[in-house]
């Protein structure tokens, strides 16, 4: 018998042919639902800045880094307890303008649910080749802000990239003064007649005493002063020109005392402080609230997935952002502080819908959600204006 193998491989490839129009017709189907959470995951990718620094060196001795903002992190050779010599890559991220917080999806909450405003937050991290490196016991790095921070502040710390809910940390703010009375009693030895250097020595001072430690420091200063300055002490506290005093020091020259002058309007301009973790760090002060007020938002467009609802808070420092699943209704317990911008997105397919509008402790507590499709330009801009 002879077997027809043109009709087999006909049959065969038609059935090849069939299988794969499946294969092709179920991937592309299978690929037609991922746009979702493809697009959701591109929009807050979208959304956040590269804040990312790296910088490759070998430890040898103490070491000082410099963020782009102007951070900086000194660090002791002996800082970590399992480091080879090998070759470190330090990783930081500055973030200081509200505008970066809001678009890196950052939140000023503590793990307390305590409304904070921020004064800026970094994260920083060590590594050798793709090993964690450890702070040694007992040790700790420097860090020093460019900017000022809010009165009252304190350091936190979160351990997760995604949820910022920030710990309360025993690390302390410092700042750097001129140690006034060392530096008398050293001009009054006859010792600073050859350095000429008015003020030889500084101080660190806790943030939070600095106001204690001045008034403390020009009553001092005054005291030993007095048998040639009769003027009252206490009527010169009082008017805060003890400090005032100090520049007008007789034995300097006219340019030493521009110089000192200069000195001190620029001092307390150095903010430091010390840690023993790696991680994400923030310099915040606890944001008293006016009321706490239920809202309810109701949203009827149920295409719409993944909601990011965003509370940016017009007159601080102060951004509280949560990730939403899809709802009918929901309700948050917000902190009113002032005016509240509120701005929910979601996604539906391909496109951003959003909604705005404002908060404050006399605005109403409920919200019909009107979904507005935008542009990905047009959502940066309407999250950072006013």
């Amino acid at each position: 018998m002879k077997v027809d193998f043109s009709f087999k491989t006909n049959f065969m490839k038609s059935i090849y042919i069939l299988l794969l129009s499946i294969s092709i017709f179920s991937c592309q189907k299978e690929k037609t639902s991922l746009p979702i959470e493809e697009n959701f995951i591109t929009i807050s990718s979208q959304l956040k800045t590269d804040k990312l620094q790296t910088y490759e060196f070998v430890l040898k001795n103490d070491t000082l880094i410099s963020g782009k903002e102007g951070t900086k992190i000194w660090i002791t050779k002996d800082l970590f307890e399992n480091y080879t010599n090998g070759k470190i890559t330090f990783e930081l991220k500055e973030f200081y303008s509200k505008e970066d917080m809001i678009f890196n999806g950052l939140s000023t909450i503590t793990n307390k649910d305590e409304l904070l405003e921020s004064s800026g937050m970094f994260y920083i991290n060590f590594k050798e080749e793709d090993k964690q490196l450890k702070i040694r016991k007992g040790k700790s790095y420097e860090v020093t802000t460019p900017n000022k921070p809010l009165a009252d502040s304190n350091i936190y710390y979160n351990d997760n990239d995604s949820i910022f809910k920030w710990e309360l940390s025993k690390n302390q703010i410092y700042t750097e003064i001129s140690d006034v009375v060392r530096n008398l009693k050293y001009s009054l030895s006859g010792k600073w007649e050859y350095e000429n250097i008015p003020d030889k020595f500084t101080k660190k001072v806790i943030l939070d005493s600095l106001s204690i430690v001045k008034k403390r420091d020009s009553l001092e200063y005054l005291k030993i002063l007095n048998d040639k300055n009769k003027k009252s002490i206490e009527a010169l506290i009082e008017s805060n020109s003890g400090w005032d005093i100090l520049v007008e020091d007789q034995n300097l020259t006219k340019e030493e005392k521009m110089e000192r002058y200069n000195f001190y309007q620029n001092q307390d301009q150095i903010y430091s402080f010390t840690s023993d973790k790696f991680g994400w760090i923030n310099i915040d002060k606890i944001l008293a609230y006016e009321v706490e007020k239920e809202i309810k938002f109701r949203n009827t467009n149920h295409e719409l997935k993944h909601f990011s609802l965003n509370l940016i808070y017009q007159n601080n420092q102060s951004i509280l952002n949560y990730n939403l699943n899809p709802f009918e209704i929901h309700s948050s317990l917000i902190k009113i502080a002032g005016k509240i911008k509120v701005i929910i997105y979601a996604n539906s397919g391909n496109k951003i819908m959003f909604d705005s509008f404002y908060i404050d402790k006399k605005s109403k507590s409920e919200f019909d959600l009107n979904f507005k499709e935008t542009s990905l330009d047009k959502l940066k801009q309407e999250l950072i204006s006013n």
